[in-house]
C-alpha cells in the first residue's frame, strides 16, 4: 500500500524521508529474480528521452511527457528524443537503482529506476513507481512494459501495416486493442458498454489528450494530440 498523506505529513513533520515501500529484503529479493530471468522483450513502442535526474541517462516512454504518469505525476523533467524504439526489442533487465540506498539513505530520484539492455546494446532506463507496496506490485508495473512473450508471439495475426504502424507509435482503423496498446501504452481508463451493434469499449490515456473507440475488439476510431491516431 502506499504511504498515506498523513503519514508524508509526519515524516516530513520530523525530518525524515518517508520508509521506502519495498523493505531491504524484497529489494534484495526482486534485484535476485532480475538478475535470474530470462530475455524479456518491450510490449510498447517507445519515445526515448534524456533523463535530467540519471546524469542524462536515456529512459523511455510510453508517449510523449507530459501525456503519461507514474504514479499519478508527472515524470521526472527530460529532453525528449527523436525516433521510437519498436515493441519487440529485446530489453533485459541489467540494473535496478530504488529510491533508497541499502541502508535506508534517501535519493535524489522518488521512483525506481529500472535499467535494460536493449537487443542493439543500447541501454535505457523504466522509470516505476517507487511507492509501489510489494514485490508483486513492483513485477506487475514493470511487465506493462516488458513481457517474456516473443515478438513473433505477441504479434500473431498482425499483418505488415499493423506492424509498420506499431514500430511508428500510431494507430490505424481495424487494429486489434493488443496492437493499439504495443502502440501507445495501456490507457488510462477503459469503459465497456453492449449495444445492439456488438462490444465497445472507450479508452482513455493520461490527461485525456488520447482517445481509442473500439468495437468488437477492432479500432473504429482514435484520436491523439499529434498524427498518430486515425483522426486528425
Amino acid at each position: 500500500m502506499r504511504p498515506s498523506l498523513a503519514s508524508l505529513a509526519v515524516a516530513l513533520a520530523l525530518g525524515c524521508a518517508p520508509r521506502a515501500a519495498l523493505t531491504p529484503p524484497e529489494r534484495g529479493a526482486v534485484v535476485q529474480d532480475a538478475r535470474t530471468e530470462g530475455p524479456r522483450w518491450l510490449q510498447v513502442s517507445a519515445r526515448p528521452y534524456r533523463l535530467a535526474e540519471a546524469n542524462g541517462a536515456v529512459a523511455l516512454a510510453p508517449l510523449p511527457p507530459p501525456e503519461w504518469e507514474i504514479g499519478g505525476h508527472p515524470p521526472p523533467a527530460g529532453q525528449l528524443l527523436d525516433g521510437v524504439i519498436a515493441a519487440g526489442t529485446m530489453a533485459r533487465i541489467i540494473h535496478v537503482d530504488f529510491p533508497v540506498g541499502p541502508f535506508g539513505e534517501k535519493r535524489k530520484h522518488q521512483d525506481t529506476y529500472v535499467t535494460v539492455q536493449l537487443g542493439t546494446g543500447r541501454q535505457a532506463v523504466l522509470v516505476v513507481d517507487g511507492g509501489l507496496g510489494s514485490q508483486t506490485a513492483f513485477w506487475d508495473e514493470v511487465e506493462l512494459w516488458l513481457t517474456p512473450l516473443p515478438p513473433a508471439s505477441s504479434a500473431e495475426g498482425w499483418n505488415d501495416a499493423v506492424r509498420a504502424a506499431v514500430a511508428e507509435k500510431r494507430t490505424l482503423t481495424e487494429m486489434p486493442v493488443e496492437a493499439v496498446v504495443a502502440a501507445w501504452g495501456y490507457p488510462r481508463s477503459r469503459v465497456v458498454r453492449f449495444t445492439p451493434n456488438g462490444r465497445r469499449e472507450s479508452w482513455s490515456w493520461p490527461a485525456g489528450l488520447r482517445t481509442a473507440e473500439f468495437l468488437d475488439g477492432r479500432l473504429v476510431e482514435s484520436k491523439a494530440p499529434d498524427a498518430s491516431g486515425t483522426v486528425p
